[in-house]
């Protein structure tokens, strides 16, 4: 089981309208587009389970595949865009999400072919023998990760979030975990926002101590950052080329 990515960006995407920074030349000279953060797992019967759903043309990608679960990390537009078409489905789909009155857009209104089902902290759903274990997020919308368990290996998703509380980072540090996959939108400049920047992102992959770890929906501006200070990682970038 692998965790595969349609995107690695925060909403955004890369390149930029019209900005002439030197991530954005660096995608439009390489003709590559980055969307944003947006994964999916192809168990073993062929069944796609989307992670996040932000993609508005996502129905589109997976057309003639069985999408059997879609789980959110929350209703922000970039997470939840392709659930706008998605739900017109000639398919029954189902989407676990955190608790959210408002959801995003009129999905809760008009649900057609997707059922919404809440999902509960620390409780693990298993779908196509996969268990995904929400674990809280400090975000601005009421956000989970997950960790995604599948024989004997286990994959935290942690996008979005500005901070991980004691009760989720304690959590995770007794999972041993495989791979991680973690918030780091911002650079040291921009200290204040709703998700880590990557060296608060790299401290708390410290804490975890996963056997991977990879840096995800970072922006055009943190990787120019990178860029141009020369930094050396400890972890991979999987939206810097």
């Amino acid at each position: 089981m692998d965790i595969r990515f349609l995107g690695t960006s925060d909403s955004s995407g890369i390149p930029v309208h019209n900005c002439n920074c030197e991530i954005c030349g660096l995608y439009r000279k390489l003709e590559k587009v980055e969307n944003s953060v947006c994964a999916y797992i192809e168990t073993e019967n062929g069944e796609i389970i989307l992670i996040d759903c932000g993609i508005d043309n996502i129905s589109i990608i997976f057309d003639g595949r069985k999408i059997k679960a879609v789980f959110l990390t929350h209703f922000h537009p970039d997470h939840a865009l392709g659930l706008l078409k998605l739900r017109h489905s000639l398919d029954k789909i189902v989407c676990y999400h955190p608790h959210d009155e408002e959801g995003f857009a009129d999905l809760y209104k008009h649900k057609k072919s997707i059922t919404y089902i809440e999902n509960r902290p620390f409780e693990p759903i298993e779908v196509n023998n996969i268990h995904f274990t929400p674990v809280p997020l400090v975000h601005s919308k009421n956000t989970t990760g997950y960790l995604i368990e599948f024989e004997g290996k286990k994959t935290a998703y942690l996008t979005d979030c500005a901070r991980i509380e004691h009760k989720t980072l304690s959590f995770l540090r007794n999972s041993n975990i495989d791979i991680c996959y973690i918030d780091a939108c911002l650079s040291p400049e921009d200290c204040i926002g709703n998700h880590l920047n990557f060296i608060d992102a790299s401290k708390i992959i410290d804490k975890i101590s996963p056997k991977e770890a990879y840096l995800i929906h970072s922006n055009h501006k943190t990787l120019e950052y990178i860029k141009k200070n020369g930094i050396k990682l400890r972890y991979d970038y999987l939206t810097f080329y």
